[in-house]
């Protein structure tokens, strides 16, 4: 197949792209490369190896050299939009902080979700906790971050292709396309059947993947600290960025049945839980308890590097949506303790045994004397999700890739 030919206006916006500090490395420029060339392309790395970088990099590329163009950027919930994609498009390396207030982008409307550019491109940003969401116009260009972590991908990833039929309303021509940026998961899940089994993937399906060692940002640390923790199927899977089975988990999760939706205002009691870190996630959670004495797993926040400021302002907004609740800490951080009480915020360091808290945990997934289990996740909750399809509870080094799982035991011991 021949690589779409751009005229000279399109050929000077990207020259405009010139003045940003993204620098790519050689296997994000062979990604790169498939501009034009394949309809659909599947970037599939090690945690770290800069996918998420390169995939918006490619949707900037796309909205300048195709004037008019529609592209839709799709996470799998909405936190994701705004804790992942939307620093990341602010990245110094990108169109920096505030990203609106970049010379090519004309407007941001964040109630909509959707950015203007000003060669009259569009952007949408769209949650995909709902495969049907991502039904809509017929669009240009499609990119799909974090895709393993998608709810019913094969719906979601249907839909998405129905609608690359052009808008209609591009200045250059253009072959409507799709790529996506994550860490693979297992064989044989909807992931792997659409991009990597040759028996069921598109023809004009392309897989570009790499590891953690080729990206040149990351630091020494960082890599020595994965490899240390990661081994066997996670070594496959979070530094090669392959396809590969992790042992099963030590918890009875089933996402058919574990997976539930529930309005905060039928819950009797909300509580909090928080655990610190820095170059490991920061995560926190928002839970309630339902007259039955059930646990649903509200919402989370999963993120490195998080000021005091960040945590004060997510725990803040979690009160706002779900109401006043007790927030349980990890006591490694008695400052920021300190800090969330001096802005009334109802904080205290956890006290219990990290093995009544995975008691509790673990035997809620069990089902009760009335058929249902006694502990619900909903579909916001991505990093949880995955966390629970990984953890073994007998392989030690896994620690450090189970911060939510931690600070729920602990949430939980009531």
């Amino acid at each position: 197949m021949k690589q779409t030919r751009l005229d000279s206006p399109g050929r000077q916006l990207l020259q405009r792209l010139n003045y940003l500090r993204y620098c790519p490395h050689t296997e994000q420029l062979k990604f790169h490369a498939g501009m034009g060339v394949w309809m659909q392309r599947a970037c599939l790395c090690g945690t770290g190896a800069g996918k998420t970088l390169c995939g918006c990099y490619e949707d900037i590329r796309w909205a300048q050299a195709y004037p008019g163009s529609v592209g839709y950027i799709f996470e799998p919930n909405f936190p994701m939009i705004r804790r992942i994609l939307l620093p990341t498009l602010s990245s110094p390396l990108l169109l920096g902080e505030p990203f609106a207030a970049n010379p090519l982008v004309a407007g941001y409307r964040r109630q909509d979700q959707r950015l203007d550019w000003k060669n009259g491109s569009q952007w949408w940003f769209v949650s995909l906790d709902d495969p049907e969401k991502s039904e809509g116009p017929n669009v240009d260009y499609a990119h799909v971050d974090e895709a393993r972590l998608v709810g019913h991908f094969d719906v979601a990833w249907q839909t998405i292709l129905r609608r690359l039929r052009g808008s209609g309303r591009t200045s250059v021509p253009l072959k409507p396309s799709v790529w996506l940026t994550t860490t693979p998961d297992a064989p044989q899940t909807e992931l792997f059947n659409a991009v990597e089994n040759p028996k069921t993937k598109s023809p004009n399906c392309r897989v570009y993947r790499w590891s953690i060692y080729q990206n040149p940002r990351l630091t020494k640390e960082y890599v020595d600290e994965m490899v240390r923790t990661h081994t066997g199927g996670l070594a496959d899977r979070f530094i090669y960025g392959r396809f590969a089975v992790v042992g099963v988990g030590s918890f009875g999760f089933d996402a058919t049945v574990h997976i539930r939706e529930i309005d905060p205002g039928l819950l009797k009691e909300i509580r909090y839980g928080v655990d610190f870190g820095w170059t490991n996630p920061t995560a926190i959670v928002a839970l309630g308890y339902d007259g039955d004495g059930r646990v649903w797993v509200l919402d989370e926040v999963y993120q490195r590097q998080m000021r005091q400021e960040d945590i004060i302002q997510a725990l803040v907004e979690f009160r706002h949506k779900y109401g006043e609740g007790e927030i349980l800490c990890d006591p490694s951080n008695p400052e920021t303790i300190d800090a969330l009480r001096r802005v009334e915020l109802n904080a205290s360091g956890y006290q219990a045994k990290r093995e009544d808290g995975l008691r509790e945990f673990g035997g809620r997934f069990a089902k009760a004397s009335d058929g249902k289990p006694r502990l619900f996740i909903s579909r916001r909750c991505a990093n949880l999700t995955s966390e629970l399809l990984e953890y073994r509870e007998d392989v030690k080094e896994n620690d450090l890739c189970t911060v939510e799982r931690e600070w729920l035991t602990f949430t939980l011991n009531r």
